[in-house]
C-alpha cells in the first residue's frame, strides 16, 4: 500500500455540482479521475484542480484497470463497461467500489438477461456508494450486503445572489404573480406537458399565476404547440438556463415542480433541481418517479410527492400550496432544514471516505 493511498474514480462527466467533492477527495487521497466525455455540450467542462484526463476509448479504460497504478477503483454501475472493469480489478486484487445512482430494475429483454451478472457482482464489489434511499434499497434487492453500502446524498449548490436578475428580463411579468416554476432539460420522461395541464386548470381559476419553464430539449417544440392547443397565456419558456442564473428563477417561485414519469426503460435517477430548489427555501412537488422524491420531499411539510403521470394529483398539490401563504412559507422553512440536515456536500465527501476508509481496513 502507498501511503497515502491512490485512488482512480471513472465518471462519464465532470459535472459542476460534483466538482466541489473531487476537489474535496484530491485533498485527502492522490485522486486520478477518468472522464469518458468532456461534458462540453452540457457545459461540464470545468475540472478545476483535478488530476484527470479523458478516455474516449474503452480499452484505453481497460488497459489502466489492468495496469494502472492504484489501491481502489470507483466506478459507475450497472453500465456496460462495468462487467470489464470489475473483473480487470479483481485480477489485480485492489478494491472496486462501485458508484449506483439507479434505483430501478429497467424492463428491457438486456436487462433481465444481464441482471444474474450484476447481481453477482452487486454481491462481490468491496463496498457500493449510492446517493439516497431508493438506491440503497435497490442494490439490497440485487444481494448486496447492508454493510457495503454507503450512502453519499446527491448535492448541489446554486450560488446565491442578493440582486440576483432574470437574464430573460421578466421581472414585470412575474411582479405580484404566483410563480410556478420547472427547470430541466425539455425531454419526454421529465413531464413537463403533464404540468402545463395541471397549470391549465389552474390559469382557468387564477389571474394571478404564471408557469416558467427553464431548459430545452427535443420536446420543446411539442410543449409550445400544447400551450397553444390550450390557449395559455401565461407560460413563458425561458430556453436554457445557466447554473448563474438560476438564483433569481428560484427566489422568485411560489412553488417548484419536478413532474417526471416512469418509462419501461429509463426514470428520473435522483433531480438535482430539487435540492437546488430546497437550498433556496421553497415548497417542492415531484412525483414517485423522481429518485430524489423519496428523501427531499417529506409528503404535507415540506411539499408533495404525487403519483406520475396524474394532472389532477399536480394540480391539487400546487393549488394547496399557492392558496395558502402561510403554508408555503412553513414548506419553504422545512426544505431549508432537510437541506441543511443531510443533503450538502460536507455529506457527500463524508459518504465516500466512509466507503474509501472501509475497504481500506478489510484484510484479504
Amino acid at each position: 500500500m502507498f501511503s497515502k493511498p491512490r485512488v482512480v474514480f471513472v465518471n462519464n462527466y465532470c459535472p459542476h455540482y460534483h466538482l466541489p467533492v473531487f476537489e474535496m477527495l484530491s485533498g485527502k487521497y492522490e485522486m486520478n479521475f477518468i472522464f469518458t466525455g468532456d461534458g462540453k455540450k452540457v457545459g461540464w467542462d470545468n475540472y478545476g484542480s483535478l488530476d484527470y484526463a479523458l478516455y474516449r476509448s474503452k480499452f484505453r479504460l481497460m488497459f489502466k484497470a489492468l495496469r494502472g497504478q492504484y489501491d481502489i477503483y470507483i466506478t459507475k454501475f450497472p453500465i456496460w463497461t462495468s462487467l470489464f472493469e470489475f473483473l480487470a480489478v479483481k485480477l489485480r486484487r485492489r478494491k472496486l467500489i462501485f458508484l449506483c445512482e439507479e434505483w430501478h430494475q429497467p424492463q428491457t429483454l438486456t436487462r433481465k438477461i444481464v441482471t444474474p451478472v450484476l447481481k453477482f457482482m452487486a454481491k462481490r464489489c468491496h463496498a457500493i456508494v449510492v446517493c439516497g434511499s431508493p438506491q440503497r434499497a435497490h442494490m439490497l434487492s440485487y444481494g448486496a450486503k447492508d454493510d457495503k453500502i454507503f450512502l453519499a446524498p446527491n448535492a448541489s449548490l446554486v450560488e446565491t445572489q442578493s440582486k440576483a436578475q432574470s437574464d430573460q428580463g421578466i421581472e414585470s411579468e412575474v411582479e405580484g404573480k404566483k410563480v410556478i416554476l420547472y427547470l430541466g432539460r425539455l425531454v419526454r420522461y421529465k413531464g413537463a406537458d403533464y404540468l402545463i395541464k395541471a397549470f391549465a386548470q389552474i390559469e382557468k381559476e387564477r389571474n394571478d399565476v404564471v408557469l416558467l419553464i427553464g431548459g430545452d430539449g427535443d420536446f420543446r417544440a411539442e410543449l409550445e404547440e400544447l400551450c397553444r392547443q390550450l390557449s395559455l397565456r401565461n407560460v413563458k419558456f425561458l430556453g436554457a438556463v445557466a447554473p448563474q442564473d438560476r438564483a433569481y428563477y428560484y427566489q422568485v417561485c411560489s412553488v417548484f415542480v419536478l413532474p417526471s414519469i416512469w418509462q419501461p426503460d429509463y426514470c428520473e435517477a435522483w433531480g438535482l433541481t430539487l435540492n437546488e430548489a430546497l437550498q433556496f427555501g421553497k415548497p417542492v412537488i415531484a412525483t414517485d418517479a423522481v429518485g430524489a422524491a423519496f428523501d427531499l420531499v417529506e409528503d404535507g411539510i415540506n411539499g408533495f410527492m404525487v403519483k406520475n403521470a396524474d394532472v389532477d394529483a399536480l394540480y391539487e398539490a400546487i393549488e394547496k400550496i399557492i392558496s395558502h401563504p402561510e403554508l408555503e412559507r412553513m414548506m419553504g422553512l422545512e426544505s431549508k432544514r432537510i437541506i441543511a440536515a443531510g443533503f450538502t456536500y460536507e455529506h457527500m465527501m463524508n459518504g465516500f471516505e466512509e466507503a474509501i476508509r472501509s475497504v481500506l481496513s478489510e484484510v484479504e
